[in-house]
């Protein structure tokens, strides 16, 4: 016991009058450390936490120089602090990371869409410029079938054809565009 101020047995008994005498000696000097790693609302935050656990554990501390334990327990409490904030920031960094990847993954979606209604209407113009060059009945039960999502037999009732007629013409036009259009 390096601090002849302090009667350790009083403190570890539990006495009230020596553990505020103890509080008050060592109080400002664990400050003074503490403001050095931290700000000083935290510093005030983690010094009282080190002399509340060291007034719980009272019974149980075994050393040689209480100040020299406080001072390592303060330390240690300031360091502990600044490893969280880290682990903070990285966490908060790493979502600000996704928000900004899913920001982006949504606008570039919204592009594709775009790009890809574009490349759709390209697509459909191409098939039918292709759709023109085969014969009027053909076309239009093509049309009717593939484009208007009509089935075969309505569109043999509307062209006043048969249905067995209707699917040789979607047939004949599928070939066509298969060969006309080999890279779609």
């Amino acid at each position: 016991m390096n601090n002849p101020a302090f009667d350790m047995e009083k403190l570890q008994k539990g006495d009230v009058n020596t553990f505020h005498s103890f509080f008050r000696s060592l109080y400002p000097k664990l400050m003074s450390l503490a403001c050095r790693f931290v700000e000083v609302q935290v510093a005030r935050d983690l010094v009282q936490d080190v002399f509340l656990s060291c007034g719980e554990q009272r019974e149980k501390i075994q050393v040689e120089n209480i100040n020299a334990y406080l001072y390592k327990s303060v330390r240690n409490k300031c360091l502990d602090y600044l490893k969280h904030k880290v682990v903070v920031g990285e966490y908060e960094s790493r979502v600000r990371i996704a928000e900004a990847r899913i920001s982006f993954l949504d606008s570039t979606t919204d592009a594709n869409d775009v790009f890809n209604g574009v490349a759709s209407r390209n697509i459909l113009e191409l098939i039918e410029q292709s759709v023109k060059k085969l014969p009027a009945k053909c076309a239009r039960a093509f049309r009717l079938c593939y484009f208007h999502d009509i089935p075969q037999k309505e569109v043999a009732e509307m062209m006043n054809i048969s249905v067995r007629t209707v699917e040789r013409h979607v047939r004949r036009a599928v070939l066509f565009l298969r060969s006309d259009l080999p890279d779609l």
